[in-house]
């Protein structure tokens, strides 16, 4: 055996070792939709190992394990690129690098991030098959790649020197595993009526409990069949067992069970808060993923968000319905940072560990809603770019839209802990329409209500809507007086309007500048501060999230 080649057998054993220490970390998840394949990678099933719960604060566990017969357990081919130097440089992130020079391919569609986990950036993207030049590997067990003049990390899970077949998809619906937990990998639902109705003679599902613990008493009701309702049923069943996979098929068929995965099942991870989500499907077999891997730590966490629930919903208990809406929203976003965490799709995260995404936002507001008395139900889009999650809300006979996870600030924006913005406090399906990509069409499996109105919006009800230019300067110095007449010392206060039409909006952003608002508005009523910034939702035409909303930050001199 020439040299060479014992150098290469030596590196895929290193590289198979350091794979195997990589073992239970979240890999990176396809961003595309997979085609239904009978070989997929065991990686659709992946390792959670966050730490070990306390009493005061969860902790995760690994998923049951793979070993219990009903999840797929082929693994992803992963070998070595030919290494060229064995020296390990530190970087400014705590992680090292092994580096490494050759060729790999991806297994599937899948993320190109900017540093070796799902913590950072996405940057790009390769497609399943595409080739790529690895210069190195990540203590993570992530590759560093070479992509289009850029240094850009790839999981390792779904990385190979060998190029991928070519495969035909199968037709088959119960073949194969399909990802559905990446929020960047939408799953498209059915066009309504797309899917012919299911004939099922199975007997139906009893709810039992669940129902009722996590809130969801609306929502239920408004399913348009009872064949529904059995399937999410035993979804909840097995979540109170911790059971790994569940078959769905006696009551939906693949496309509704994909569905119902990707939108709908979060109903029951409310307070089954050790619920992460659907991380898989295979026909109508659905693998899930929890925070925990024994009930004794899945019942401590619905303990400690009761008992943080407690507190806010004692706090509000004497506050009118609209006052109990805004505090809650409020809570929040003053006391969560949108960023993964480690129960970011968990109403615990916001609630009890400090942070989380849209989806653990929408639990989160979701749970503190029904808590409080509340018909509640979820809703889905695509919000700028990827799949985003938020609640309507009855109040006053009416029904709002309340997007609790756009109501944390941007990070640009983040230096005042006090600043809220109240551009999605109940809104109208109109406005949540402008303002994101779209909304996803459940009425083949929801009857959701219609929000109609903008009357209980925080800008309707604080008489800071403009119809006109002098609206505009009307408003503007109101609230400006009013701002500054409570300011009670405060370093940052706040002028904000909104506008009846997008065209107001540019012209008033464009006139009022910083220096403008101070020589035109704020001198006139007060020296005592000045504006150092303005926030806008966009005024671009060609861009989403068109609010129509003004802030202007007054910082005190």
């Amino acid at each position: 055996m020439n040299l060479r080649r014992i150098m290469a057998l030596l590196m895929t054993l290193v590289l198979a070792l350091s794979a195997l220490s990589a073992c239970g970390k979240i890999p990176e998840e396809p961003i595309d939709d997979l085609p239904v394949t009978s070989d997929a990678p065991a990686s659709d099933v992946p390792q959670n190992t966050l730490p070990p719960i306390t009493t005061a604060a969860p902790t995760t566990a690994t998923t049951p394990a793979t070993t219990q017969g009903t999840l797929p357990t082929t693994a992803a081919t992963t070998t070595a690129a030919t290494t060229t130097e064995a020296t390990k440089k530190k970087d400014k992130n705590d992680f090292s690098v092994e580096e490494m020079s050759g060729t790999m391919y991806a297994t599937i569609s899948l993320n190109i991030r900017s540093g070796p986990s799902t913590d950072f950036d996405r940057i790009g993207a390769l497609n399943e098959g595409e080739a790529v030049e690895v210069t190195g590997r990540a203590s993570t067990g992530w590759y560093r790649i070479s992509y289009n003049g850029k240094t850009g990390y790839v999981s390792n899970v779904y990385m190979s020197t060998e190029k991928p077949a070519n495969k035909p998809a199968s037709t088959k619906k119960d073949e194969g595993v399909e990802n559905l937990d990446d929020e960047e990998n939408p799953v498209e639902a059915p066009e309504p009526g797309s899917t012919t109705q299911k004939p099922t003679t199975a007997e139906p599902v009893s709810a039992g409990d669940w129902v009722k613990e996590n809130g969801a008493e609306y929502m239920y009701s408004r399913f348009t069949e009872s064949r529904f309702q059995s399937a999410i049923n035993l979804i909840a069943q097995a979540v109170a067992n911790l059971d790994p996979a569940v078959y769905v098929g006696d009551y939906v068929d693949h496309d509704e069970a994909m569905t119902i995965a990707k939108y709908i099942a979060q109903i029951v991870g409310t307070t089954y808060c050790y619920f992460d989500q659907v991380s898989s499907i295979s026909g109508t077999t659905l693998y899930l993923r929890y925070y925990v891997d024994n009930l004794t730590d899945a019942q401590r966490m619905v303990s400690n968000l009761k008992s943080a629930g407690d507190k806010i919903i004692d706090k509000i208990s004497g506050y009118s319905d609209y006052n109990k809406i805004k505090y809650i929203y409020e809570w929040i976003a003053k006391n969560a940072s949108y960023g993964h965490g480690n129960y970011f799709a968990s109403a615990y995260g916001p609630i009890c560990d400090g942070s989380g995404t849209c989806v653990g936002y929408a639990k989160a507001g979701f749970y503190l809603l029904s808590r409080a008395g509340f018909d509640t139900i979820y809703v889905c889009g695509n919000g700028r770019e990827e799949d985003h999650m938020w609640v309507k809300v009855k109040y006053d006979g009416k029904w709002y839209n309340v997007d609790f996870g756009w109501s944390d600030p941007e990070p640009s924006n983040g230096i005042d802990p006090n600043y809220v913005k109240y551009d999605y406090l109940l809104v109208s399906d109109s406005y949540i329409k402008s303002t994101r990509n779209s909304v996803i069409d459940l009425s083949h499996f929801l009857n959701v209500p219609a929000a109609n109105s903008d009357s209980n919006s925080w800008y309707s009800r604080n008489d800071a809507i403009a119809h006109s230019w002098s609206d505009v300067e009307k408003i503007l110095k109101a609230k400006t007086k009013e701002a500054v007449d409570n300011a009670d010392g405060k370093t940052y206060i706040y002028v904000m309007i909104q506008f009846d039409t997008l065209d107001l909006h540019i012209e008033t952003y464009e006139y009022y500048s910083r220096s403008k608002f101070n020589s035109e508005i704020l001198s006139g009523i007060t020296s005592k501060y000045t504006c150092d910034n303005r926030i806008t939702g966009a005024v671009d035409p060609e861009k989403v999230e068109k609010t129509r909303c003004l802030v202007f930050r007054l910082k005190k001199q």
